[in-house]
């Protein structure tokens, strides 16, 4: 094991000597990285392919934390993840590591997703690289139809926490309408032997449909005033001239309350609904994308 990492070590400081000779004569020459081919690197670690991924692992860190504190431009970060990947498909700290830093730190969005992707294929137990790739095309590719699969794919496996599946019914509420949100869930939690997570997901649709009441009656108050120019005194007004059939049970036990002030529902229980968030972060990226620029 010893022999193997000390060889695998002298080939990486060797292509680094070999390429620092190439260059030493152009002192202003952009950084450069020499990665050989994965086949050859995995042909010359003599069966130590994981012991060489970590020595090349060491390598990215510290390649990573020169720039960082530098010119923060990290040009090889993503084939260097590769690579280590390639020699350890199974290093989920690094795709983990290349998922937040490629969007994050080096404006590589598309190539984070790729790697939290092969991490996903590599590694198929682990709910977090799904929930990260969900995470990525929701804040960075503005792709609600693609996030919505990620969570659904975490939300479905057994060790996923509770609150990923909380995501995944908001995700696909936004993306597909808020009755096919509860339907997924009725479906996910017949699909479920986690008690627990049981509870946690119709604890998702009592939400979900508290939102799509609330946001419906706001909508009738809406109607009404603008047939009537004038504010309901209260929700059963709706009902009196024919613009709702009734007034929905409130999920929780309570009823539903109208703010003859605002027009704004709300619940007794104090529950509220549950919808998309839009971090101002999320929406500055959106606007340097759409505007073609980089966020």
């Amino acid at each position: 094991m010893v022999a193997g990492l000390v060889a695998c070590t002298l080939l990486v400081a060797h292509s680094d000597a070999d390429l620092g000779r190439e260059v030493s004569a152009q002192p202003t020459a952009p950084e450069l990285i020499y990665l050989p081919p994965v086949r050859f690197l995995r042909a010359v670690s003599l069966g130590y392919e994981h012991a060489l991924a970590d020595v090349l692992w060491f390598r990215t860190i510290n390649y990573f934390g020169s720039h960082l504190w530098t010119d923060r431009d990290y040009p090889w970060l993503a084939s260097m993840c590769e690579t280590v990947t390639d020699l350890d498909p199974h290093a989920e700290y690094v795709y983990e590591f290349g998922g937040v830093t490629l969007p994050w730190m080096a404006d590589r969005a598309d190539d984070g997703i790729a790697l939290l992707e092969k991490g996903a294929r590599n590694i198929p137990q682990s709910w977090r690289l799904r929930y990260m790739i969900g995470f990525s095309y929701y804040f960075f590719k503005d792709d609600l139809a693609a996030a919505s699969r990620a969570f659904e794919s975490a939300a479905r496996m057994p060790d996923t926490p509770q609150f990923v599946s909380g995501m995944a019914a908001t995700i696909f509420a936004a993306q597909q309408g808020t009755d096919n949100a509860i339907a997924f869930l009725a479906e996910l939690e017949r699909g479920n032997p986690n008690e627990e997570m049981r509870g946690a997901i119709r604890e998702r649709v009592l939400e979900l449909a508290l939102t799509r009441d609330i946001d419906g009656l706001e909508a009738a108050v809406k109607s009404f005033e603008s047939r009537f120019a004038r504010r309901p005194a209260d929700l059963d007004e709706l009902v009196a001239v024919g613009i709702v059939q009734n007034i929905p049970n409130e999920p929780f036990g309570g009823r539903y309350l109208l703010n003859p002030d605002t027009g704004n529902v709300s619940s007794s229980t104090g529950h509220a609904p549950k919808r998309l968030q839009r971090s101002k972060i999320h929406e500055q990226f959106v606007r340097g994308k759409n505007a073609g620029g980089q966020p």
